[in-house]
């Protein structure tokens, strides 16, 4: 938008269409008008603390475009300071019925607040008045001083103010009204605004208006009659009978409702355009609150423009000798204290590590100030074999010492450098760790999304430092050194706030007698985030041995069942098509087949040929769809593990996963590359594909499986008695549950029963709507409501706990597991239907996926030091959901299997007690049967 003075004609503009005037201009904002467009406009946005920030968002974009667009030398903007108005003293029903703020509103006015300070522009309030009374008052004086005057609001009762030097900039339809405008969209000059309003009336106002008149009755009255007044004493005269009679009988309505909707222009506020002139933002302030809600685009964007980007580091240092590098960390290694560390090249093109980044503090970084300063930070490339050798044996001494504490973002990759089974005795302060305890609804806690989280600033990419697909950067790079300093410095950096984090309370938790803890979150990274590093990085390195000429024979044997597959889907079809194209395949399933429609897809309205879709299908006798399901399973299981992870063996025919500790949001351990927790359970292929994977020659593999452990989880944290004791006797849980659902004896249950029943049992777990158990157990949903009615009735317990669970998120946007765990659920009060009913789920869920991930990880860690006292030859390979894998000789592997299952069962003391399923063999596969 242009900044000369505006003037419109009627057609789509705004203020760039102007005249000559010399009159400076003053921009009045509506501040609530806005603040409420923005919240109706943006839809379902929220910081990672959970916190809704639509509304701020949308008006501080509002805020800036106004600035960016008409650059005002004048500005404030006209807030509401209470309900207790002249309006209301008049007329008590005014705005009776409007509904009040919404919740997740009402929080963002205080940050709005704050936006308008940072930005230095003045707040107009007056009490027992109204914004627009505030408006009014300041564009009437403005004027009279010689102002031109721009309103911007999206609220057409500001119409009414409009005249030869004082506009309507109407953000709804970013439109600059001036009189003509306001004829041709409204119907009536501004001088009949007022009149048109008081026909009207406004029901969210409670403005009661003449009923039966609407906005183009009330512009057309007015078009024979001129005024309101006139208009009144003619009502005899009016032809249209429900007219007639409405102003007849509703003459003094219509004249409170004038009353009512006029703004005062004459309010005791002084016009004075010093305190109104447009001044820089407080940029420290703004940038603060920018990052604070999560608007990371716009805090760079203010950084750039106002140069508030941080300094860049003091590059590393690349050392040169062994001794130099002995020199730089010896005070480290003397006194302690804290270290920076970072392995650089993992993750990038080559995957190796290229070298160790160490920095150590020598003044306070607690904040930005001095940045550069505060560090000594050297780097040591690994591609000078001496230095690699001294790196390592500098980082193993570091590592042992009690009285160092490593900083870094995934210390995992520097322990794995040092091999398996190091002695760890420094404390592990892992960045990345912390963001993921502290920091649960954050996307991403890589290096990037954690230092842009947390200290506002983009680091150096990979890519930046030198790092492609042709080359890896020079040594001594500059680029390579600023890259390095940047990984090792900013952890430190950022560790204080963070540790500040973890020693809020964590709202959760309970007696150590049940197994969990008190107090806060550094209890949740203490006892298993950090013990678990060491043991995640010998567990990688020690890998497990895979039979790849199994694999190879297992390929040959699916390939020619895919094929007789194709052949049957192609004959059912009477023709060849593409299996993997959905648009093919839907033409001939509803189209040629005439199956019935489940669904169609909501973007492109196309029929709907997912996993669920199929299955429905098949459930309903089809053929096709059953075969195609058939086809898939295979063809995945083939393309993804058959064929693919014997490319991924070493020297020593082992496969190496990595485990992710900082993914999945229930605290549950991921891993990748190759994903082997992905491998069917259930079915009979993903059993055969266990068998690929080997015990060495006088070896075994122990598996180690907790049995069913979050129902057990829901029935202690429920504390229902009746599945407790079902645990307790050692029944068959599912059998229980049928016999309670169907009123039966547990000895007359069948098949079909004990299925309804384990499906409403993990259901329940999983949060299960009455439509997603109908739609998985083929059964209409009214069943479906009536299977889990009379479940709730049977144990009132798991019913208390869904409701208390379910209270606690929405009032405090986050749950908690027994250890103190805290799941943030950011869209649990969202007014988007999907987005929070699957809140509710996940908050249902969150406490007993998250309390058996804890308990999983307290065990893996207990199995650790079992087999350490015990078989040091032994090694922790796996886990896999709730199972664990273990190597042992197999002169040893069961007695050390009784040890691992006492070790599991004894790491928490719940009301339905901890059981574990044990198995030994030659194979995964073996073991697991």
């Amino acid at each position: 938008m242009s900044t000369d003075s505006p003037q419109t004609d009627s057609s789509q503009t705004n203020s760039s269409q102007t005249d000559s005037s010399p009159r400076p201009r003053l921009y009045l904002v509506d501040g609530y008008s806005n603040i409420f467009r923005a919240y109706y406009a943006i839809r379902n946005l929220s910081n990672s603390r959970g916190e809704p920030t639509n509304a701020a968002f949308g008006f501080l974009q509002m805020l800036r475009k106004l600035l960016r667009d008409e650059a005002p030398e004048h500005l404030g903007i006209a807030m509401d300071v209470s309900s207790a108005t002249v309006r209301k003293e008049r007329y008590e029903d005014y705005k009776a019925h409007r509904k009040p703020m919404p919740e997740d509103l009402r929080p963002q006015i205080a940050w709005i607040r704050e936006i308008v300070e940072a930005y230095r522009i003045p707040l107009l309030e007056m009490e027992r008045y109204e914004a627009d009374d505030v408006l009014g008052t300041l564009a009437k004086k403005a004027t009279a001083a010689g102002y031109d005057v721009i309103l911007v609001s999206p609220d057409k009762d500001l119409f009414q103010l409009v005249d030869e030097h004082v506009f309507v900039l109407h953000t709804g339809r970013d439109k600059l009204y001036d009189a003509k405008g306001v004829e041709e969209d409204f119907g009536v000059p501004p001088a009949q605004v007022v009149d048109v309003l008081a026909l009207m009336g406004d029901s969210s106002d409670n403005v009661p208006g003449v009923p039966g008149i609407g906005a183009k009755g009330a512009v057309k009255l007015l078009e024979q009659h001129g005024s309101l007044d006139a208009l009144l004493d003619a009502a005899d005269s009016v032809k249209r009978k429900s007219y007639r009679e409405g102003l007849q009988t509703h003459r003094d309505d219509a004249l409170l409702s004038k009353e009512l909707v006029t703004i005062h222009t004459d309010l005791d506020i002084a016009f004075e355009p010093a305190t109104l002139t447009v001044d820089e933002p407080d940029l420290d302030q703004l940038l603060e609150l920018c990052w604070r809600l999560d608007f990371q685009q716009i805090a760079r964007e203010l950084e750039e423009t106002h140069g508030g980007r941080a300094p860049e580091l003091a590059p590393a240092e690349c050392v040169q000798s062994a001794d130099e590098l002995a020199a730089a960390l010896a005070p480290t290694l003397n006194d302690g204290g804290d270290l920076g560390v970072a392995v650089l090249g993992v993750g990038t093109p080559g995957s190796e590590a290229l070298g160790l980044v160490f920095a150590r503090p020598t003044a306070d970084n607690g904040d930005e100030e001095g940045e550069g300063e505060g560090e000594h930070t050297i780097f040591a490339d690994f591609r000078d074999a001496v230095l690699r050798t001294a790196a390592l044996e500098q980082l193993r001494a570091l590592v042992a010492r009690a009285d160092v504490r490593l900083v870094g973002h995934d210390l995992k990759e520097a322990l794995r450098l040092l091999g398996p089974r190091c002695d760890v005795g420094c404390r592990l302060v892992d960045t990345m760790l912390l963001s993921y305890v502290t920091r649960s609804a954050l996307r991403s806690h890589d290096f990037e999304a954690v230092v842009m989280d947390r200290l506002h600033r983009t680091p150096s990419s990979a890519k930046d430092a030198g790092f492609t697909k042709e080359g890896l950067p020079m040594p001594g790079a500059s680029s390579l050194a600023i890259h390095a300093a940047e990984r090792a410095v900013l952890p430190l950096r950022m560790v204080g706030r963070m540790e500040e984090d973890l020693d809020a309370p964590s709202s959760g938790g309970q007696s150590a007698e049940e197994g969990g803890d008190d107090g806060s979150l550094r209890a949740v990274y203490e006892r298993f985030e950090e013990p678990l590093v060491s043991l995640l990085a010998t567990m990688e390195e020690a890998g497990i041995l895979l039979d790849t000429d199994f694999l190879a024979v297992m390929s040959d044997e699916l390939a020619s069942e895919l094929a007789a597959l194709e052949r049957a889907i192609y004959e059912i079809a009477g023709e060849t098509f593409n299996l993997n194209s959905p648009k093919q395949l839907g033409e001939i399933m509803f189209e040629k087949l005439g199956y019935p429609v489940v669904r169609k897809t909501r973007k492109s309205k196309s029929y709907s040929t997912d996993a669920e879709t199929l299955e429905n299908l098949a459930a309903r006798g089809f053929d096709l769809p059953e075969q195609l399901l058939r086809w898939r399973e295979l063809a995945k299981l083939k393309s993804t593990y058959v064929d693919a992870l014997p490319q991924l063996v070493d020297d020593g025919g082992r496969i190496h996963t990595r485990f992710n500790q900082a993914v999945a949001a229930t605290g549950r351990l991921s891993s990748s590359d190759p994903n082997l927790q992905n491998i069917p359970v259930r079915t009979e292929l993903g059993q055969r594909l266990r068998d690929a994977f080997r015990a060495p020659e006088g070896y075994s593999l122990i598996v180690a499986d907790y049995s069913q452990i979050e129902l057990r989880i829901l029935a202690h944290i429920a504390e229902e008695e009746t599945m407790i004791e079902a645990f307790r006797r050692g029944e068959d849980i599912h059998a229980a549950t049928a016999a309670a659902v169907f009123g039966i004896s547990s000895q007359l249950v069948v098949p079909e029963q004990r299925r309804v029943a384990k499906m409403i049992n993990f259901g329940i777990v999983y949060g299960m709507t009455a439509f997603g158990l109908a739609t998985r157990l083929g059964i209409g949903r009214g069943d479906a409501k009536r299977f889990i009615d009379t479940y709730m009735e049977r144990y009132p317990g798991v019913q208390r706990y869904t409701e208390e669970t379910l209270d606690e998120a929405f009032e405090t946007g986050r749950v908690t597991t027994l250890y103190g765990r805290v799941r943030q659920i950011p869209d649990i009060r969202s007014r988007n239907w999907n987005l929070r009913e699957n809140s509710k789920r996940m908050a249902i869920n969150a406490p007993i996926q998250g309390t058996a991930a804890d308990l999983l990880k307290d065990a893996m860690l207990a199995v650790e030091s079992t087999i350490r006292a015990e078989e040091p030859s032994a090694r922790l390979l796996l886990t896999v959901h709730d199972e664990l894998v273990l190597e042992a000789p197999s002169g040893v592997a069961e007695a050390l299997a009784q040890s691992v299952k006492e070790a599991m069962e004894g790491v928490a003391t719940l009301r339905a007690p901890l059981v574990v399923d044990l198995g030994l063999g030659a194979t995964w596969g073996a073991a697991k049967s």
